[in-house]
């Protein structure tokens, strides 16, 4: 009985997510969630999440999508206080470009732990990638507040900061991007930012000076 009920959940999923993606439909369809097997569901999500997000092949990108997407609604219904589930959502409606859904979901996910890590870093991308720096950046310190030992935060801030031209700060943040995992690239940007540095500093330390001559 219980996999008949499976497979009708699976089968109204589809066209429950692509409504959601499309049009911004909020449409619930009548599924019995308690008769939903937790673990063996979000083993099935997990694995079209990670299809979603990393193939090449737009038809499975999209299939997988529409999969996931109702699969994990289905699950944060069921459990409404699974800050993993709100932020999986997140990162798929990103994935389909829907942007009011994926940060109502970043916020949902915020909202059910605030202290949750990852989903700062998340949010901090979701920013980044739309070049909304400043934004990106408050995520990016509330991750770091929480664990500054993250290669992407202290790497993505140190980014931020030298794009706003705060290179002393940008170089404070690759550097301990780099000691967290270094790498031959990182190590030539810090270096061409110290000299970078250097040379501000002693335009201003020139210019201070003339200033006070004249």
């Amino acid at each position: 009985m219980q996999k008949i009920i499976l497979t009708i959940i699976f089968a109204v999923i589809p066209l429950y997510s692509f409504a959601l993606q499309k049009g911004g439909i909020e449409y619930v369809p009548k599924i019995d969630y308690n008769l939903i097997n937790t673990a063996d569901f979000e083993k099935k999500a997990f694995e079209h999440y990670t299809i979603a997000t990393t193939t090449d092949i737009e038809e499975e990108r999209i299939k997988n999508t529409e999969f996931a997407l109702g699969e994990y609604r289905a699950l944060l219904t069921k459990h409404p206080d699974n800050a993993d589930y709100a932020l999986k959502l997140a990162l798929l409606y990103e994935l389909v470009n829907n942007n009011r859904y994926a940060k109502s979901f970043f916020y949902q996910a915020l909202g059910i732990n605030p202290k949750y890590t990852q989903a700062y870093e998340a949010f901090g991308n979701y920013y980044f990638k739309k070049e909304d720096y400043r934004r990106a950046l408050r995520q990016y310190n509330e991750a770091y507040i929480l664990n500054s030992n993250i290669y992407n935060v202290n790497y993505k801030i140190g980014v931020i900061y030298q794009k706003l031209g705060d290179t002393r700060s940008a170089l404070k943040y690759l550097k301990q991007a780099n000691k967290i995992n270094t790498s031959e690239d990182l190590e030539n940007k810090i270096r061409l930012l110290e000299e970078l540095n250097s040379s501000n500093e002693l335009y201003y330390q020139n210019t201070r000076i003339h200033f006070v001559e004249d």
